[in-house]
């Protein structure tokens, strides 16, 4: 039996090293339907990412049956103090990246998209707090469901 490693030119350390996942996988998932149609926007899933740790998502995949299709949010919050963020503390972040959206992905019409990061290249990196939200369209968010999917990776930024 033989096993196979893939290296990896790792330019931070100026080495090469093993292709592997951090042990710390992180993801969520939300899938329903609104009994009432939203007026503004609604926190479908929060993340918090522990002090001292980066976020990297490398999968991510919204849908709904909303014929006028659906516009979502990724926003990230850096707590001001510590304290700020419940039982999780992610205070404070490391990088400085300022409080924000980090993206808008939408969908058009009914259906589905999937975005695909790596470790070299994820879809984001993100600290502190993560919000992930369905915003109200031209026309209001109704019954139709919707859904949002993501995983990534946790881990202390290389230096």
């Amino acid at each position: 039996m033989q096993f196979f490693k893939k290296f990896l030119k790792d330019l931070g350390l100026q080495r090469e090293v093993v292709e592997a996942l951090p042990y710390a996988v992180v993801g969520g998932a939300w899938e329903s339907s609104l009994i009432s149609p939203i007026t503004a926007s609604q926190v479908l899933l929060s993340h918090i990412v522990p002090h001292g740790q980066q976020l990297k998502i490398l999968f991510l995949r919204i849908w709904t049956q909303e014929s006028a299709g659906a516009i979502f949010s990724i926003q990230q919050s850096n707590p001001a103090a510590a304290g700020a963020t419940g039982t999780v503390e992610a205070y404070p972040v490391v990088g400085s990246v300022p409080s924000g959206t980090r993206d808008w992905p939408m969908l058009e019409a009914a259906g589905a998209e999937v975005l695909h990061g790596t470790l070299e290249q994820p879809i984001h990196v993100l600290e502190g707090s993560v919000d992930f939200k369905l915003h109200w369209t031209p026309t209001p968010c109704t019954a139709a469901r919707y859904s949002l999917t993501w995983w990534g990776v946790e881990k202390i930024p290389e230096p």
